[in-house]
C-alpha cells in the first residue's frame, strides 16, 4: 500500500513539473546541430486549419504575438499589413499555405505583431546557418517558448510540429512557401518599385478620370510629387523614350525573360533609346503630361507582349 501511494505521489509531482514552462527563450544550444533543413509547412501540419489552431493555442514567443484576422469585403493583404504595422513579407512568412496573394472574403489569416519571418525547423538546424540563410544576425532569431512537456516528449520521440522561430526583420524563404507562391515571389525579386508613392488606380476595368467612361486600365498609377525620382524597375535596355500620346512623356524598357515596362506621364525623361539601365537607375521624373489629372507615374508591365498585373511584382 505504501508503495502504491509513493508511486501516486511521484506521478502527481512529475505531471506538475511537466506543466511548468521553460524560460521565455529556449537555450540556443537546444537546436544546435548539423545542417540547415527548411521544410514545407506540410511536413509539420496536415492543413491550414490545424496550423492556425497551433499558432493560436500552442506557439508562444516572448517578444512576438500572433493575431487571427478574417478577411472582409474590400480587404487586401497590403492594406491589412499596413493596418497592423507590418509588411507583406511578414504576412507571407506567417501564412505558408497561401497559393496566391488574392484575399478571399471569409479567409482567416495569421498576423504577427512584429515584422519578420516565422519559420519551422527541426533539430538539425543551427542558428548560425539559419541566420546566414536569412541574411540576419543570430541575435535576430527568437525561439518559441517550449514547455517541459514538449521537452520530455522530445527525449522519447520528436517534437510533433517542429520548432517555431521568428527572425526579426527578415523576409520569407521560398523553400517554405507553396510552389505557386514561390514562383510569384521569385518573380517579385526580379523587380523593384520605380518610386515610392501612393497607389491611386489599379490594373483592370475602371472609370476613366478624364473621359468618364468605363475603360480598361493597363497598369497601375502611383501618385507622387512632381519631380520625384523614377528608377528602372529592373535592369534592361531602353527601347523607346519620348512622347507617347495619352501617356505623355514616357519610357519603355525591355528586360530579360520577355518582360517589358512602361513609365508614363513623366515631366522629364532622363535617358534615351538604346541605353542600358540598371535596376533603380534614374530614367525620368514624375509629371502630369498626356492624359493626366495630376502628378503621378503610370506603370505598365508586359510578359511576352501580354499585359500582366504590375501588382504581381510590386509588393
Amino acid at each position: 500500500m505504501k508503495l502504491n501511494i509513493s508511486i501516486l505521489l511521484f506521478n502527481v509531482l512529475f505531471c506538475l513539473l511537466l506543466t511548468v514552462p521553460l524560460p521565455a527563450i529556449v537555450s540556443k544550444s537546444a537546436i544546435k546541430t548539423d545542417g540547415l533543413k527548411l521544410l514545407p509547412i506540410s511536413h509539420y501540419y496536415d492543413n491550414e486549419t490545424n496550423y492556425i489552431l497551433s499558432i493560436n493555442n500552442s506557439i508562444r514567443f516572448e517578444n512576438v504575438s500572433f493575431s487571427k484576422y478574417t478577411i472582409v469585403p474590400g480587404d487586401n493583404f497590403w492594406k491589412i499589413a499596413k493596418e497592423f504595422n507590418v509588411n507583406i513579407d511578414t504576412l507571407i512568412a506567417a501564412n505558408p499555405f497561401w497559393n496566391s496573394l488574392l484575399a478571399v472574403t471569409g479567409q482567416t489569416i495569421v498576423v504577427p505583431s512584429k515584422k519578420g519571418a516565422l519559420v519551422f525547423i527541426d533539430k538539425t538546424t543551427t542558428l548560425e546557418e539559419l541566420a546566414n540563410h536569412y541574411e540576419a544576425e543570430v541575435t535576430d532569431i527568437e525561439i518559441q517558448q517550449i514547455s517541459n512537456f514538449s521537452k520530455y516528449h522530445d527525449r522519447f520521440g520528436t517534437l510533433p510540429f517542429g520548432i517555431a522561430v521568428f527572425i526579426h526583420g527578415s523576409k520569407p524563404s521560398v523553400e517554405t512557401m507553396t510552389e505557386k507562391l514561390a514562383h510569384q515571389y521569385t518573380l517579385r525579386e526580379m523587380f523593384r518599385s520605380p518610386l515610392g508613392g501612393r497607389f491611386t488606380s489599379f490594373f483592370g476595368n475602371r472609370r476613366h478620370p478624364i473621359f468618364n467612361t468605363r475603360k480598361f486600365h493597363s497598369g497601375v498609377d502611383i501618385a507622387a510629387r512632381r519631380g520625384t525620382y523614377v528608377g528602372a524597375a529592373s535592369p534592361g535596355k531602353v527601347i523607346a523614350a519620348g512622347w507617347m500620346g495619352g501617356y505623355g512623356k514616357a519610357v519603355i524598357v525591355q528586360h530579360k525573360n520577355g518582360y517589358k515596362t512602361l513609365y508614363g506621364h513623366l515631366s522629364v525623361i532622363c535617358t534615351k533609346k538604346g541605353r542600358h539601365v540598371k535596376s533603380g537607375q534614374l530614367i525620368g521624373r514624375v509629371g502630369s503630361t498626356g492624359y493626366s489629372t495630376g502628378p503621378h507615374l503610370h506603370f505598365t508591365l508586359w510578359h511576352n507582349e501580354k499585359l500582366i498585373n504590375p501588382m504581381d511584382v510590386l509588393w
